[in-house]
């Protein structure tokens, strides 16, 4: 079973429900320049200056840790008295909806994924890891949280919750058009809870497998330099948000493909290939827009996409054929449950036989559907194939039995902001 606990988070000193909205960021790795710009003008102590920090190699690093201990020197930061889980509701429109969703921040006992209790579902960069891990060790601290899923059929993580009574939350901000509120909560029937839900559930990773693995190889590296073990340590655990897989708000939406620099031939061979494992047919009524594209193809059963061409050619939509093209999917490794999935059938039946490879350097991915369209229409991209969500039963059941991934396929929405809680990896947990 996860070993989740309580800790004791680092926190900006604002009084009860006063706002961090000048003082959180996203994650760093969706943070553009000009974003980045704009988020270190609003404070000198939003979290971008540590999440992101400006320099050269290690001096960014350093800037980093400088910047971190003296938000905590100058009280700027305070470390909670007692240990506490934070609970966090994220409120965000979409498709014209309001949605909510709900996380538990925890500290999580790191665990190597042979264990199986602690499940990834994609294969992650060295680069970033590096990176990470270069920053984790000059500041000595977890600032973004990994969200990871998990099941609760009986909402008793929830339950706990409520039963203790709405106060006022320790934090409210307004991030991206989207609403957050921060309790600190602790206590026996919580964290009874806590343990009698997770206790054979395990945690599906959902966004942050390079920060997971990162903090995997601080642990190893801080056990050396210690020399020994002591379970109490806080580098033995890693800052999550928990969110159950049943939580009405979470919502998870699909990666788009796109193909560029392809020459003439290649284009030919790919088109042939495109029609042999799939029909193409036009839509009707013909989608004006891409979010129109989007709905054409979530409203089709079966796997299905949609395909905008070269110059605006189409947009078509893609049916798998059935018989011969999807039992010879199925006899591919991993194929008799992915084959259900748009993106796998697309990497493995077109991209690899046409392209060399199902993850080619010639594949890019985006999950703005309205990016993609553009840069076709004004050339910067040959081809874009519009997917359908990844749905979070295939999500487990693949996961579960050990397997991977293609490339980006889920992008849940919306991300984890960081700077709500900041924590230390110095000291016990």
């Amino acid at each position: 079973m996860a070993e989740v606990r309580p800790f004791r988070g680092l926190r900006y000193a604002i009084r009860a429900g006063a706002s961090l909205t000048d003082l959180i960021c996203p994650p760093y790795d969706v943070i553009s320049p000009a974003q980045q710009q704009a988020l270190e003008a609003r404070s000198p102590h939003n979290a971008v200056h540590v999440e992101l920090p400006r320099g050269e190699g290690d001096a960014a690093y350093a800037n980093a840790a400088r910047q971190f201990a003296q938000w905590q020197q100058q009280g700027i930061l305070t470390r909670e008295s007692a240990p506490s889980y934070y609970f966090m509701r994220h409120t965000f429109a979409h498709s014209g909806r309001i949605l909510a969703r709900w996380g538990l921040m925890a500290a999580v006992r790191l665990e190597s994924y042979d264990r199986r209790i602690v499940l990834p579902h994609e294969e992650t960069r060295p680069q970033a890891k590096e990176d990470r891990f270069r920053l984790m060790t000059a500041c000595r601290a977890n600032f973004s949280p990994i969200m990871c899923l998990y099941r609760d059929s009986q909402h008793r993580i929830r339950q706990a919750i409520e039963s203790t009574g709405w106060k006022t939350p320790a934090a409210k901000a307004t991030y991206n058009d989207e609403e957050i509120s921060l309790w600190a909560v602790n206590g026996p029937t919580l964290d009874s809870a806590v343990q009698s839900a997770l206790k054979d559930a395990p945690l599906f990773i959902a966004d942050g497998h390079h920060r997971y693995e990162t903090a995997l190889r601080y642990r190893d590296e801080a056990r050396k330099q210690k020399g020994r073990r002591e379970d109490s340590d806080a580098f033995n655990y890693v800052m999550m948000t928990l969110i159950d897989v049943q939580d009405p708000g979470l919502l998870v939406l699909p990666y788009h493909r796109a193909v560029c620099g392809i020459n003439a031939q290649g284009i030919t061979a790919l088109r042939n290939k495109l029609q042999e494992v799939f029909q193409l047919e036009a839509i009707t009524p013909q989608p004006k827009t891409p979010q129109q594209l989007e709905e054409a193809v979530r409203q089709r059963p079966g796997v299905c996409m949609g395909l905008l061409g070269p110059d605006g050619e189409g947009p078509y939509m893609l049916t798998l054929r059935r018989g011969a093209a999807r039992d010879e999917l199925a006899s591919l490794p991993g194929g008799a449950a992915l084959r259900d999935s748009e993106g796998w059938v697309l990497h493995q039946a077109v991209f690899a036989p046409v392209l060399g490879a199902p993850d080619s350097p010639l594949v890019s991915y985006f999950h703005d559907p309205q990016q993609g369209w553009d840069e076709v229409l004004q050339g910067k991209l040959q081809m874009a194939f519009y997917t359908k969500p990844f749905p979070l039963d295939l999500f487990q059941t693949v996961v579960s039995a050990g397997q991977k991934l293609p490339p980006k396929s889920t992008y849940f929405h919306p991300k984890l902001p960081t700077g709500l809680v900041f924590n230390p990896l110095e000291g016990e947990l």
